[in-house]
């Protein structure tokens, strides 16, 4: 059975099942696996760069970068203003790619290699203020699509994207005006963007159903034929003053999207009350180590992400029928990965049976723990919305394992990381001392390699060193 109300067989890369039933994983389609951004010499990642994956945050302005680049924000999606020069320099000199509306300044500015795509209009599915405090008719198709080929024509080295309101997951929701519930709108529109997005903030608007989210995924990439690239929001603060998003709901609202198909995310983090705050999500520092900790985990595991999803590989049941268990598997370095949410509030246990897996480890990424793999199978508790990823070691001879490396090493937000990268299917340890002319390192993590090690109280140390070693 599927998450959604529509078993049409679109969602090719993951599964949802239900206790007494078990579904396999039908074979990925090219869209569902990697992004393919090669066709834009001047895009996101002309070279389909492998470490490379979009997380971007919506509408902000220059001075904001540095904060966003040190949580792990990799793109500016739309612009706040209209761009000019001096706003063009100032991004270029950051290094923060940008997605503006075109102009001229974006089109023969100077430093303008840091656009890597241009924004179309946005929400146009929805009824479209009329500036008299009443509302036109959404934007008709065609005018989306006459937008598109205007764009093109003016540069075409770059794609185009487009986002779409919250009528793609809630296709009901009245305002769109006339066109509520025409989700035909879509099939028309879609033509009018190279990266298709949309946005719906189930924290804010939808009492917590965080599964309209990846619900909109399915449909969009129904609705657009399984032809573009999709990205989606979440939600990065309370927008309108009520509770903020936990860190908990924010990684299912991640994870959740890209199993079933996103391929990149943008976070949205205005704050509208009780006061204005363009950068909203900053109001709230445990949200803020939540996303950073959730961004770079995602950049870390970019060469998986873009890798080709893998079919008939794992079957999942859940021990409780109302909590489908949605899953994508790929396999990278010499190791199998698994990611998986629970779809709905609820808790359950999943049971993961692996083909061809008689025995083995399952590392549970970000969490600090391992689950035997026995008789091919193992099981996992899940919380309401809950997201585990595993990265599956098979029981074998390993080859020797090299020396590890401590790579792309971050302090921000009291927290201290690193990738250690070695032998895939080896096990490396990260040691720790206080004092290098002390012999007494500190064991204080185990993993196959690569991964990203977290140490999540870095401010209490005045000094502390790092290494890694093979496992014994």
């Amino acid at each position: 059975m599927q998450s959604t109300n529509r078993l049409d067989g679109v969602r090719h890369t993951q599964g949802s099942i239900f206790i007494g039933l078990v579904l396999l994983l039908t074979a990925p389609t090219a869209s569902v696996a990697a992004a393919n951004y090669a066709a834009w010499p001047n895009g996101p990642s002309p070279s389909n760069n492998p470490n490379f994956f979009p997380i971007g945050v919506w509408l902000q302005s220059p001075p904001n970068v540095a904060e966003y680049t040190n949580i792990g924000i990799n793109m500016y999606i739309g612009f706040f203003g209209s761009l000019d020069q001096g706003s063009l320099s100032s991004m270029a000199a950051s290094q923060m790619p940008l997605v503006p509306t075109q102009n001229s300044v974006g089109l023969t500015g100077a430093g303008n290699s840091i656009i890597r795509g241009w924004d179309q209009m946005d929400e146009p599915d929805d009824a479209q203020p009329n500036g008299s405090g009443g509302y036109n008719p959404c934007i008709s198709p065609a005018t989306v699509v006459a937008a598109y080929n205007a764009i093109k024509a003016n540069n075409a080295s770059r794609p185009v994207f487009l986002n779409f309101g919250r009528g793609v997951s809630d296709i009901n929701w009245g305002g769109r005006g006339d066109c509520t519930g025409d989700t035909n709108y879509y099939v028309q529109a879609s033509p009018g963007g190279d990266i298709l997005s949309f946005d719906i903030y189930p924290v804010a608007y939808y009492g917590g159903e965080l599964e309209l989210i990846p619900q909109g995924v399915d449909n969009l990439k129904f609705w657009s034929g399984n032809q573009k690239i999709l990205w989606h929001f979440v939600e990065g603060s309370s927008i309108n003053g009520g509770t903020p998003p936990t860190g908990a709901q924010v990684e299912a609202e991640v994870w959740m999207s890209l199993i079933h198909g996103s391929q990149g995310f943008i976070y949205f983090v205005h704050q509208f009350s009780p006061t204005f705050r363009e950068d909203g999500i900053f109001n709230y520092p445990a949200l803020v180590s939540a996303a950073s900790n959730i961004n770079f985990q995602v950049e870390a595991l970019a060469p998986v992400l873009n890798s080709a999803n893998v079919s008939n590989a794992v079957q999942v049941s859940s021990s409780n029928m109302n909590v489908p268990v949605d899953f994508m598997v790929k396999q990278h370095g010499g190791a199998t990965y698994i990611f998986a949410a629970a779809m709905r509030s609820n808790s359950t246990t999943a049971t993961f049976n692996l083909v061809g897996v008689p025995g083995g480890t399952a590392t549970v990424l970000g969490e600090g723990r391992q689950i035997a793999v026995t008789g091919g199978q193992f099981q996992d508790s899940f919380a309401g919305y809950g997201v585990h990823l595993y990265q599956i070691a098979v029981a074998t001879t390993n080859p020797p394992a090299a020396a590890p490396s401590l790579l792309q090493p971050v302090f921000t937000n009291n927290q201290f990381r690193f990738t250690l990268a070695g032998t895939a299917g080896s096990n490396y340890v990260v040691q720790a001392v206080t004092n290098l002319a002390a012999s007494n390192w500190i064991s204080i993590a185990t993993n196959p390699a690569s991964w990203l090690f977290i140490e999540s109280n870095a401010n209490l140390y005045r000094q502390r060193f790092y290494r890694g070693v093979s496992a014994p």
